[in-house]
């Protein structure tokens, strides 16, 4: 069991109504897949990403 990972789930529900979280790979067209929290954060600042979280981290764009 991951309990932070079922928090963030839950949150997210209570938010937004939808208890969802879509894992896909992320990265920027024509860019390689993210492989750091380094290269995250980049895309993450460059695109239209609202939130991201990274293990105890989220940053929001809000």
């Amino acid at each position: 069991m991951h309990p932070q990972f079922y928090d963030l789930i839950q949150k997210l529900g209570e938010k937004t109504g939808v208890p969802v979280v879509l894992n896909t790979r992320l990265s920027i067209q024509g860019e390689p897949v993210v492989e750091s929290p380094k290269d995250a954060i980049r895309c993450y600042f460059s695109t239209g990403l609202d939130a991201l979280a990274i293990g105890n981290f989220m940053l929001s764009k809000s």
